[in-house]
């Protein structure tokens, strides 16, 4: 019976932070949670680990004011009687110049008396980075390490 209340617990806060409804979305929360984005926090400080709801509410009024639009879909969710794994298809529009990002991304919760305890949120990095900066990453390093980092061709089986 917890694994259903949590489930739905974790899709209350996602569809308060993705609406935009700040105060729902930590009325899912611990006054204690802790928050963790698993992406450099030297180009994206506010994402390093926070702790209790102030600080979850600065992360997300920060994405407000960043994004204009934040939409998400499921792609997996389980849930056991502490906690729920989620994988999810996101895309956020950028306010300051209307680039859609899109990420797949996977949030691992936690939940203590049926209210969400910790959440860790990982994605792909290089990804990440070059869709919210704009900028490509591994061309320059294709290019910089030569024939030595790109992979062979796939190898196709003969049939006889």
């Amino acid at each position: 019976m917890s694994e259903e209340l949590h489930r739905q617990r974790v899709l209350n806060f996602l569809n308060a932070y993705y609406g935009g409804d700040t105060k729902a979305a930590l009325k899912c929360c611990d006054d204690d949670v802790l928050c963790m984005v698993y992406l450099p926090v030297e180009l994206f400080p506010y994402l390093g680990p926070r702790r209790g709801k102030p600080a979850l509410a600065e992360v997300l009024e920060l994405h407000e004011a960043r994004f204009s639009d934040r939409r998400f879909g499921v792609k997996l969710m389980v849930a056991d009687s502490k906690s729920v794994a989620v994988i999810l298809d996101v895309a956020f529009t950028k306010r300051a110049d209307g680039r859609v990002v899109q990420l797949t991304s996977s949030t691992f919760y936690t939940l203590h008396r049926g209210l969400i305890t910790e959440m860790r949120t990982f994605m792909d990095t290089v990804d990440a980075i070059e869709q919210l900066t704009g900028r490509d990453l591994i061309g320059p390093l294709l290019r910089e390490a030569g024939p030595a980092l790109r992979p062979p061709p796939p190898r196709i089986a003969r049939t006889k």
